[in-house]
This record gives structure tokens, C-alpha cells and sequence, in this order.
């Protein structure tokens, strides 16, 4: 090549890259160029144009012209350019016309003679033939995805990871129907080719693996890409073998001449329809198949549903589509975004959605997102009377017929009753209980729908409960929404074989929440009616239950839900019943509430007693999410309809929350009337667990009105009893709360400091979030209580930890309330960088909570922080006597770590009621 063509080439590949590399499609239209005579050429040429392959003939100066001040003026905008550095892109237009003139008589003399000699006629042309269907004008997003495809179609990378030990060099996009295969590979197919990656062609076939036509088999493709490379129809063998046969000889010579070939294999069933059409290096195969294709040696690229940004830039792009001006999208992002994920971010159902749309220029988003909302229709709403380019029909229900007809029997089966599953995933466990089927079998079924697509598996590897759970209990399966919404079409066909599978579900969940209660020591009254059969997994401890209950908390959630409304109310009220310790105790007021509302509406349906116990549960998690005047209405409904029935565990139940509200409203008197109603009827029933919690409950009022000698009196009570009953959680609120009467009384902290450790280490064991974040934040305090010198960082540090746990639940008195601590507890200890940020939120924290004291004392302390302070001085109480000194903290660490080493007597009535007279705290 001479030096005229190397340089013209050169300045042109700069401005092209200079200019972001945009598209052929692009550079065809010259972005608005504004000749009028210049041919417009072929992307085939401008590839050779860009490849060093052509120079540009005296007819294509002009548009050589206008693609140069094209190039100029996409370089000039900020987000061109790949480097960030500004490329200077020549707009001279008589040096671009000096350098293409020299570069062209170069040329010629280069090959003089006119054209080549007749034995050169067998040499294949150094451009080869371009079939590719042209990539769809909506085409947005799939950033990262395109730039993972078309690094693998680089014929230079046969030494990347694209490369395998076979040589066989293919790409392959998988993902469900209406995913956007396709329009990716399409998408990916031109930009390499228009890089001038492939001199020998880009050719493309439809194999028609998924469709309402035959599959076409490899012999019949291989005919039609040989036909496409120019081969003339006599020299075709005209027999499959033979076909596949001339087309792998073809593929050999182009890769001996070094002229790399792009083949795009779309719509693949299976290996068998494309194995023998497979090009080696260098040349590239793109496959795109609904199947995973797990045999095939290939890079793959699996498609999920679109990013919620990138869906709405689908749905914008199709919206305006030729050019209309349609701003709906931006004018109401929310609702934008609202129908993306109703379409479930699915490429084609967006498609479908923005046709609609502009065929009703005039329809607001919102009016069209209240259509598809109703599920049962939203399929039909989800259509086209169309086909796409390849004529396949622009129907979300039409394109997964194609998958669910290529099911097996079994697999279908599966498919139908695994989208009746309510909640967001389901494990493989769960799934074999409904399909009613070996784990084994049941996995195999779920594999196979995995590898169409049709299901997502994933699992709980993060936060390390995988370590926990079984394997059949770690790993999950998910079915995209369009997919769930079809999945039921087909189930409805088989009302009864749904009706027992709901059944299963039914008893596993009821049986497995039953077991993980009973492990947690739960203090929640069973649900009235039959005793549930025993559970047929036994939780092997309190961690492996509540992993087991956070993997799955979202299913029964939904479960409760489904089943009110399908009328299986026992199933309803059971499960909710089950969850009520794990819910409370979890932080998850949202969803207790949630369970509750439907739990007392199926109890509505059975009897008083369920109906008592139902409306217990939905008071308390009123409670729990500041409901507290519908708390009190749904508690005093409960003490009516228990006493009606004579049921006092259920009365018992209903005295106790609805005592917890009246204090949650500072409404102590009758908190108080309703806790001592509680003690009684609690001791007269010989319920001793449920009179210490009511004692428990007494004792937090007592304190709360100003009366710590009776707390005390009523905790001591609280412990025997506890202590008799060998109750952790128990034993753990009667520390919690003696504990705080001991530092609200003012008494030395330390024993104050070790009942909370005790009482951090046993909540943690129970699963008792909320209140390890109470004791924590407790625990803080008494060490900020016994010496701000001696032990400011352990206070800081528990507040630490307390306010984390605060912050990730319901309870927003207890954050405001730490906040303060912990801004308080950094200014003494002289961090006053640290403390003003959380002094601030303290403020509006506890202003938003109406907690004017802490405001009042929030806001005094910020405004001190700038004041030069006293030196702190100890103000360590004298030691105690012999025998009773030890290292405070060393003792703390180790009872909150569950291993204690140190021996701690303390002379305190409730500490020797609770652990027994010269007794250390295990």
C-alpha cells in the first residue's frame, strides 16, 4: 500500500474514531448532511472505506465531503470521543479532496491495466457479501452486553477467553422469549462489520427454532449462507450432507486466504440444528437461541430483563420512532417508568406497549398503566395484530407459546403449578413438596426450565446463608412476571391438580413455621384449632431457623394473602400465628400488619376464639408500626370476643398488647389497669410463662410512672417464675427491663452492665432483633453511666451498635432516642467532629417524634460543642470489696459473645432470683 493510501486511510479511521465510532446506518444518513448529488452509498462500501480496503471514486467525493463534516461535528460534542482527550478531525474540505485524489491515482498505479486477469477471477473478493437484516430503529440500552459481544466477534482475540480448546469461535445470546436476542445480535453484527472486522461478509439465517414454521435443518441453512456468499445455484450440491459439506469447504478456503467471516445463527433450538455450521478461527458465529446451549463451547451472554432506566429508554426510543415528537416519556418519568415495570423491562412487550401508544397519540401513560395493572388481562393487552421483520407475531402470550410448546409433558406441568406459588421465588425444597415429586426429579424439571429461560435460578450466597440452610432450602428459582402471568393461563385448565398443589404448600409451610416457632422458644399463644402434624424437617438450631425464615419471609407473606383469598382461612390464620414471634421480634411491623389484616379476616370465617387471636396479632403490629389508635380499637374488640368465648390464653394475649399500646400512648393508668388484669388472669390459669411477661410488662409501667420500687417488686416475681420455666427469652426481658430500672434508679451500673450483656447474648440467640437493639443501646448507656474516662469508647461503641440495629427497624422513638445518646456520649468523649453530624440528626429525629426532652437536650449540647471543656475526671465509684472486683468490659465482651470467663457476684433480689444465689450469669 502506498504511502498517498496509507495516509488518506489513516486520517479517516482518526476522524471515524474521534467521532465515538457511530453506526453505518448513521454515516449512511450523514446526520442531516446537506448534498443533495452525492450518491449515497452502501454500508458494504463504507465499511471498505473504514477497513483500508477502497478508495472513494470521483462520484462519492461529494458524499466523502459531507461524511468528513459529519465526523467533525459528532467529534465536537463532550460525550464523543473514547479517551475524553479531544481529537482533531480535519474539516478542510480541499485537504480532504488533495489527500482522496492523491490517494486514488496511487491506487491506480498500483493496479494499471483495468481489470484483473482472468485466472485472478477464482480470487474471492476482499469485501465479502452483507445479508444482516437491518438492526431495529427502537434498539436502547444493553450498554454492557453489547460491549461483552462485540469483544468476542474480534477476530484478533483468538488468544481471549473467546477462544476454545476446540477452536470453534462463537458467541452466544440466550435468554426468553422477547428478551431482545435478536435485536442485539442484529445490533452487535453491524457495528463489527462496520468496523471492517469481517472483509468476508456478515451473513445471516433464521433457523426458526422457536416458531409457528418447521425448524430448518442444518443442510437447508447451509444451502441458503452458500447462496448468500454468491455461490452460483448450478455449483449447489443439492443434498444436505453435501450442502454442509461445501459450505465447511467454503469456510476452510476464506480462512486460508485470511478474510474472516461473520455468521449470525438466529432463533437456534438446538446444537444439533447449528454444530455442523459452526465456522472456526477466525472466523465468528453469533447464535441466539431461547435454549442455554450448555453443550456448546461458546462465550455466552445471557439476557435478563432490561435495568428499570434502560426500559424506559426502550419505551422512549420506540415511542419516537420515525421521528415523532413524542414527549409522554419525558414529560411523566413516573409514569414512564410505571409501565416499564408492567412489561416487566421486556424488550418486546415494551415494543408492543409504545405501538399502542403511538397509534393513541393522545392516551396519558398513567391511563395506559391502569390497563395493563389488571393481571389477568394484562396479556391481552400485551398484543399486536402484527408480525415482526423475521414473522413472528408482536404478542407476549404468542412468543411464549413458542417456549411451552417445546416442553415435555412433565415440564410443562411444572411450569403451570410452580406460577400458582405465590411470593417472589420459590426453593427447590418448596418445589418439590408442590410438584409432589422426589427433590431430585423436581430439580431436574426446574434445570430444564432454567435452560429455556423460562425460569432464573439464583442463590442466598450473600450474607452467608447458604452455610446455613440445606442445599434444597439455599437454592432459588424465580419466573419472570409475563411469565408467572402465563404460567396461570395454563394452570386454570387444571383447577384440581392447582387445588391439591396449593394443599402441599399449604402443609409444608404450616408444618415448617410451627417447627421454627416451637425452636425459638416463641412465647405466642398457638392458633386455636387442630394441632399441625409434626413438622418433617426438624430445624437443627435457633440460626438455621431464622436463616430459614429470612429466605423465606416474602413466600409466606404472599402465602397468607393467597390463601385468604382462595378461602383457605385455617391456612391463613395458622401460618400467621406461627410467624407472630419472628415477625415482632424481627422489626417486620409491614408485614405483621399485612398478615394480621388478613388473618382476621379468614378468622372472621371460623371460630370466636380464632377470631380473638387473630385480632391480638393484628393489635400488636399496630403497635409495632404506630397504628396505635387502631390498635387499641382492634385489642379491645379482641378482649370482648375472648371473654365471649372463654378462652383465656387468647384473653391473656389481647391484655397483654393491648396494656403495650396504652403504654406506647403514655397512657400509663390504664396500662397499668391492663397489666394487672393480665397478672391475675395469667396466675389463675397456672400460665406461668404468660405471668411473667405480664409482671414484665407491669414492672416497664411501674418504672415508667416513677415508681422503681415496685418494678423492682414485680421483676422479682417476673424472674422466679421464668427462672422455674427455663425460658431464654424470658430470662432475657426480665434482665432487660430490671436493667433499666436499675440505671433509671440511679444505683452503681454494674450490675446493670452484666443482666444486659445477658440479656444482648439471649436476644441474639432467640433472633430477637428489635430488642438486642434495645438492650445494646441500654448496654451503652450503662457504661456511659458508670465512667465517661474509663469506658467512653465501649459506651460509644454499643450505642454504635444499637443504632444500627435501630435504623433497619420500625422504631422510631428508639433511633431518635440512640441518636442522642451517641451524639451526646462523642462531645464528652472530645470528638466533636463526630458528634455534630449526629447531634443534628438527633434533633430532627426527635422532633419527629415529639420527643421535645431529647430535643431540648440535643440542641443544648450542639450548641456547647465549641466551648473550651473541663478535663474529664474519673469518677469511678471506690472498688468493690474482696472477691467481687473484676475487669468490667472483659466480662461484658465475654457474656455477649456467649462464652463467659469471669465470675461476677452480685447482691441484687432480681439478679439472685434470676440466676440463683452465687450463681455467675450462664
Amino acid at each position: 500500500m502506498g504511502r498517498e493510501i496509507e495516509r488518506f486511510f489513516a486520517e479517516l479511521r482518526k476522524a471515524y474514531e474521534a467521532a465515538g465510532e457511530p453506526t453505518l446506518d448513521a454515516m449512511q444518513r450523514l446526520g442531516g448532511g446537506r448534498s443533495t448529488t452525492a450518491p449515497v452509498l452502501g454500508s458494504s462500501s463504507l465499511s471498505e472505506w473504514l477497513g483500508g480496503v477502497s478508495v472513494p471514486a470521483k462520484a462519492s467525493e461529494g458524499f466523502l465531503l459531507d461524511l468528513v463534516a459529519y465526523l467533525h461535528q459528532r467529534a465536537a460534542l463532550p460525550e464523543s470521543g473514547r479517551s475524553g482527550v479531544p481529537v482533531r478531525v480535519h474539516a478542510d474540505r480541499a485537504l480532504w479532496l488533495s489527500m482522496v485524489r492523491a490517494a486514488r491515482k496511487e491506487r491506480a498505479a498500483e493496479r494499471p491495466g483495468g481489470r484483473p486477469r482472468a485466472r485472478e477471477r477464482e480470487v474471492r473478493p476482499v469485501s465479502g457479501p452483507v445479508t444482516l437484516p437491518p438492526p431495529p430503529d427502537d434498539f436502547a440500552g444493553r450498554t454492557a452486553e453489547l460491549d461483552e459481544v462485540l469483544r468476542c466477534l474480534d477476530p484478533e482475540a483468538d488468544g481471549s477467553a473467546t477462544a476454545t480448546a476446540t477452536a470453534v469461535v462463537v458467541s452466544a445470546v440466550a435468554g426468553m422469549g422477547g428478551i431482545g436476542k435478536t435485536a442485539l445480535a442484529l445490533h452487535a453484527a453491524h457495528q463489527a462489520h462496520g468496523r471492517g472486522r469481517f472483509p468476508g461478509g456478515a451473513v445471516f439465517a433464521d433457523l426458526r427454532g422457536y416458531s409457528a414454521q418447521d425448524p430448518v435443518g442444518a443442510g437447508a441453512v447451509a444451502d441458503r449462507l452458500l447462496r448468500a456468499m454468491g455461490v452460483p445455484a448450478r455449483q449447489l450440491p443439492g443434498t444436505d450432507d453435501g450442502s454442509v459439506d461445501a459450505w465447511q469447504r467454503l469456510l476452510n478456503s476464506l480462512a486460508v486466504e485470511g478474510t474472516s467471516l461473520l455468521v449470525v445463527l438466529d432463533n437456534v433450538r438446538d446444537l444439533g440444528q447449528v454444530g455442523a455450521l459452526l465456522p472456526r478461527s477466525p472466523h465468528r458465529a453469533l447464535v441466539t437461541s431461547r435454549q442455554a446451549l450448555s453443550s456448546l463451547p461458546a462465550h455466552r451472554v445471557s439476557l435478563a430483563p432490561l435495568p428499570p432506566d434502560e426500559a424506559v429508554a426502550v419505551l422512549n426510543t420506540a415511542l419516537r420512532a420515525g421521528e415523532t415528537d413524542d414527549v409522554r416519556c419525558a414529560a411523566d418519568p413516573v409514569g414512564a417508568l410505571d409501565l416499564a415495570e408492567l412489561c416487566g423491562r421486556l424488550p418486546l412487550a415494551l415494543r408492543i406497549t409504545a405501538a399502542l401508544l403511538r397509534a393513541d397519540s393522545e392516551r396519558p401513560l398513567a391511563a395506559h398503566a391502569a390497563d395493563l395493572r389488571e393481571v389477568r388481562s394484562r396479556l391481552d393487552a400485551l398484543e399486536l395484530d402484527e408480525e415482526d421483520a423475521e414473522g413472528r407475531p408482536l404478542a407476549v402470550r404468542a412468543s411464549l407459546d413458542l417456549s411451552y410448546r417445546h416442553l415435555t409433558a412433565e415440564s410443562a406441568r411444572a411450569l403451570s403449578l410452580l406460577a400458582t406459588i405465590p411470593g417472589p421465588d420459590v426453593s427447590t425444597a418448596t418445589a418439590a413438596a408442590v410438584l409432589d415429586l422426589p427433590r431430585p426429579d423436581a430439580r431436574r424439571h426446574l434445570a430444564g426450565l432454567a435452560r429455556h429461560h423460562l425460569l432464573t435460578r439464583a442463590d442466598l450466597s450473600n450474607a452467608g446463608a447458604d452455610a446455613v440452610l440445606s442445599p434444597e432450602d439455599a437454592e432459588r428459582w424465580s419466573l419472570h412476571d409475563l411469565v408467572r402471568l402465563y404460567g396461570t393461563e395454563q394452570a386454570d385448565r387444571h383447577p384440581p391438580e392447582v387445588a391439591a398443589a396449593a394443599r402441599r404448600l399449604d402443609v409444608r409451610f404450616t408444618e415448617l413455621t410451627a417447627a421454627a416457632r416451637d425452636c425459638l422458644g416463641s412465647t405466642a399463644t398457638p392458633a386455636p384449632g387442630p394441632a399441625p402434624a409434626p413438622a418433617a424437617h426438624e430445624f437443627g438450631s435457633a440460626t438455621q431457623v431464622l436463616a430459614w425464615l429470612d429466605a423465606e419471609r416474602a413466600n409466606l407473606v404472599a402465602l397468607v394473602a393467597a390463601a385468604r383469598q382462595a378461602g383457605r382461612w385455617r391456612s391463613a390464620l395458622t401460618v400467621t400465628s406461627n410467624l407472630h414471634h419472628y415477625l415482632e421480634e424481627g422489626w417486620y411491623g409491614a408485614d405483621a400488619y399485612q398478615c394480621g389484616t388478613h388473618a382476621v379476616e379468614a378468622a372472621r370465617h371460623l371460630t370466636p376464639a380464632d377470631l380473638a387471636a387473630a385480632l391480638s396479632f393484628v393489635g400488636n403490629a399496630c403497635r409495632l408500626t404506630g397504628r396505635l389508635d387502631e390498635g387499641v380499637e382492634r385489642l379491645t374488640e379482641a378482649v370482648g370476643v375472648a371473654g365471649n368465648a372463654g378462652r383465656p390464653g387468647a384473653l391473656s394475649s389481647a391484655l397483654h398488647n393491648l396494656g403495650l399500646v396504652h403504654a406506647r400512648r403514655g397512657d400509663w393508668a390504664s396500662a397499668e389497669h391492663v397489666h394487672r388484669l393480665d397478672v391475675e388472669l395469667s396466675r389463675s390459669c397456672g400460665d406461668r410463662r404468660g405471668e411473667a411477661m405480664a409482671l414484665v410488662a407491669l414492672a416497664d409501667t411501674h418504672r415508667a410512672s416513677g415508681a422503681p420500687q415496685d418494678a423492682v417488686s414485680a421483676t422479682v416475681r417476673a424472674a422466679h417464675l421464668v427462672r422455674e420455666t427455663a425460658d431464654v427469652h424470658g430470662s432475657a426481658m426480665v434482665a432487660l427491663s430490671h436493667a433499666q430500672t436499675l440505671l433509671y434508679d440511679g444505683r452503681t451500673p454494674i450490675a446493670a452492665l452484666t443482666l444486659l450483656a445477658c440479656a444482648v447474648r439471649d436476644f441474639r440467640t432467640t433472633g430477637s432483633q428489635a430488642k438486642v437493639a434495645v438492650a445494646s443501646i441500654k448496654l451503652g448507656a450503662a457504661y456511659g453511666a458508670r465512667c465517661m474516662v474509663c469506658h467512653g469508647s465501649d459506651a460509644v461503641r454499643w450505642t454504635r451498635e444499637g443504632l444500627a440495629l435501630a435504623e433497619a427497624g420500625t422504631d422510631q422513638a428508639l433511633t431518635a432516642q440512640a441518636l442522642h445518646q451517641l451524639g451526646s456520649f462523642l462531645a464528652h468523649t472530645g470528638d466533636r467532629a463526630g458528634a455534630r453530624p449526629v447531634l443534628e440528626r438527633a434533633v430532627a429525629a426527635c422532633t419527629a417524634v415529639g420527643d421535645t426532652e431529647r430535643t431540648r437536650a440535643a440542641r443544648s449540647t450542639l450548641s456547647h460543642l465549641g466551648k473550651p471543656k473541663k478535663p474529664l475526671i474519673c469518677d469511678e465509684t471506690p472498688p468493690p470489696g474482696p472477691g467481687e472486683q473484676f475487669d468490667v468490659t472483659e466480662a461484658i465482651e465475654t457474656i455477649a459473645g456467649g462464652a463467659p470467663k469471669t465470675l461476677c457476684l452480685v447482691a441484687d433480689p432480681v439478679w439472685r432470683a434470676l440466676f440463683g444465689v452465687d450463681r455467675d450469669p450462664t
